[in-house]
């Protein structure tokens, strides 16, 4: 079946719902919707367990005879999908795990007023997404890319009227959130750009496989010119994956539903960044001072988003700044160009994140829409379906043996420990911090005494979310085992399928070091959970200063209002005095202008006698002036 099917199906039904919506009735809109997701994925499979080589499929001309660098020869731009092993990977996790959220959507958005449209949304965010990761170019690939970033400012602000449970003030709250996640993009999305402008500059082309060809060209020219190329693609990737310093718009996405948490933080846009550098790997390989940066900004942002996650109250917001501090560990791996076991942590962090957003859904729409982690507790035996997925989720994501999060974290600890020291130690540190900050979020939700206010009688979600959430389970449980290291009798069998199309980074460490690293990884995360249940009773951290700052996110959001809102603000109001003062000045000169005019205008009476009487006195001022005059000369 052709590749182009794979977007086409989320596209129609994108069309049919948006359009035909009315025609939609009960839950059709959101079956249709899951339909072709789920036709999509099977696709998807289909082209992944035929695939030995990659596919290059054009479709039709986009920009013919494109003159530009290489002395201006024309060349044509090519709307054009591509398959490989990368690729392949990535839209099974991006039309599996968002077909479960699709079908667990038709029960968490059953009453909402807008069901069929929220449908829509989706499809077009599926549909976005897979462009991007099938893109053959860069171009298509910005479509994609800024295809996503629409379809997640829809979603974001999906209630931008408010929750039918909330006030009109959470519709303000939910625009503006999408309205930060938007612009902060388009910070980004102008170093992908310059990037773009960069590489067809010297190169003539933007299509990604005849660059991979041109590895050896691009190695004979200018060391800093792959280096600047890199760093502009890096701005991008930053940007749409919520990194340092473009960070503060990915924990306010949660102003969206539930669903829309796991879809955006979970299988597609965040992970686009990492996608973009694993693809350019062919830049990043050649450019070493770049490739640091990504580590270092992958390495900090991992760090501020797991202290960040500390101390908060919100069941999603904990797991928002959570997926920042994952995502950092992603950059921190290609970064090290360690691309395989990125990908690898990208595909666990899909199972147990999904998992564990749709779990929170489940527990507020069980609480009647509360987030506060301070009003639960208890939960476990009311809800216990729910309950034990999340606990698997919460080991998944720690780091526990056998759960996924285990294996692929591990694998970029290995990376980091063979090649920066400085960078495996704050790796260690944030997945102690993990395992803490996942465990206070496991036993303030499901362990204690219920402390919200009026007696409630939650119970677990019906099929239509149970079944969603037990398959991510089980994910998130055997996910890990694609890529089992040699040491632990396995067969590196992701890193050998990935390794056609991306390097795969050999550091020889004694299988001594490698147990007793991965011995340490296991104790941390223990550590970080022994450390959440001795505290648990306790509602928030309160460790004085550090408590402060992590319910606050670092203060980092309070910088950026005070920085740009603000001096915004007080450059706007300076402008404008500018402004005034050379509006007033021009004003005045029209005012003094216009007075020796009005005088003028005195005499313009309209009567003939007047005029007469004015000539007959000019004429008596004019005689005056000569014969007082030639009287002056005679004497």
């Amino acid at each position: 079946m052709p590749l182009y099917w794979l977007p086409l199906l989320p596209l129609i039904g994108f069309a049919l719902l948006i359009l035909g919506g009315r025609w939609f009735g009960g839950t059709s809109g959101g079956w249709l919707g899951s339909g072709v997701v789920g036709a999509a994925f099977v696709v998807a499979a289909l082209r992944f367990a035929g695939l030995d080589t990659p596919a290059h499929e054009t479709l039709w001309t986009w920009l013919p005879n494109m003159a530009l660098g290489n002395g201006g020869v024309a060349a044509n731009l090519r709307v054009g999908f591509y398959l490989d092993q990368l690729s392949s990977v990535m839209t099974l996790v991006i039309t599996g795990v968002g077909f479960l959220i699709h079908v667990y959507s038709i029960s968490y958005m059953r009453e909402d007023a807008r069901f069929t449209r929220f449908f829509a949304f989706l499809n077009f965010f599926v549909a976005m997404m897979l462009i991007l990761v099938l893109a053959d170019s860069y171009p298509l690939m910005f479509v994609g890319w800024e295809g996503v970033g629409m379809a997640s400012y829809l979603l974001i602000g999906f209630w931008f009227a408010g929750h039918q449970d909330h006030s009109a003030a959470e519709g303000v709250n939910n625009s503006n959130a999408a309205r930060k996640a938007f612009i902060m993009n388009r910070i980004g999305d102008l170093g992908f750009m310059l990037g773009m402008f960069l590489i067809y500059k010297v190169f003539g082309t933007l299509v990604i496989p005849e660059l991979a060809d041109q590895q050896g060209t691009l190695a004979a020219t200018a060391r800093a010119l792959p280096e600047l190329i890199c760093l502009f693609l890096l701005v991008g990737a930053v940007g749409k994956s919520g990194q340092l310093p473009l960070t503060t718009w990915l924990p306010d996405a949660m102003a969206g539903p539930t669903p829309v948490s796991a879809l955006i933080h979970a299988a597609t846009m965040v992970t686009a960044g990492v996608y973009l550098i694993a693809r350019s790997h062919f830049f990043y390989d050649l450019a070493p001072g770049a490739s640091l940066w990504v580590a270092w900004a992958g390495g900090l942002t991992a760090l501020y988003g797991a202290l960040s996650a500390l101390n908060q109250t919100d069941i999603k917001k904990i797991l928002a700044y959570s997926t920042v501090s994952q995502l950092g560990y992603m950059f921190l791996a290609v970064g090290l160009h360690s691309y395989t076991a990125a990908i690898f942590h990208l595909v666990t962090h899909a199972f147990f994140k999904a998992l564990l957003f749709l779990a929170a859904g489940a527990v507020i729409h069980a609480l009647h829409e509360e987030q506060d982690v301070r009003k639960m507790g208890g939960l476990a035996k009311p809800m216990p379906f729910t309950h034990i997925v999340s606990a698997i989720g919460v080991l998944a994501i720690s780091g526990i043996p056998i759960f996924a999060g285990f294996f692929s974290k591990d694998g970029i600890l290995a990376s980091a420990f063979a090649q920066n020291l400085p960078l495996y130690f704050i790796g260690l540190f944030v997945a102690f911090l993990t395992a803490f900050y996942m465990g206070r979020w496991y036993f303030l939700v499901w362990r204690g005494e219920y402390r919200g206010g009026p007696q409630l009688y939650p119970h677990d979600g019906d099929a239509l979310m149970g079944l969603p959430l037990g398959i991510l389970a089980a994910l998130a449980t055997l996910g890990g085992f694609l890529n089992v290291p040699t040491f632990l009798r396995g067969g590196h069998a992701l890193d050998n399928y990935l390794g056609r199309v991306l390097p795969v980074e050999a550091h020889e460490m004694a299988v001594s070091t490698e147990w007793w690293t991965t011995l340490l990884a296991i104790a941390v995360a223990l550590a970080g959970l022994g450390w959440a249940y001795l505290r648990h009773n306790r509602r928030a951290l309160d460790v004085g200063p550090l408590g402060a700052a992590s319910t606050q996110a670092l203060y980092l959001d309070r910088l950026y209002t005070s920085v740009f809102g603000n001096g915004s603000k007080a450059l706007a109001r300076g402008l404008d005095l500018v402004d005034n003062s050379v509006d007033g000045a021009m004003t005045g000169i029209a005012a003094n202008v216009g007075a020796p005019g009005w005088l003028v205008t005195i005499w313009q009476s309209g009567f003939v006698r007047a005029y007469a009487l004015s000539m007959l006195l000019g004429t008596a001022l004019i005689v005056g002036y000569w014969a007082l005059k030639a009287i002056g000369g005679g004497l």
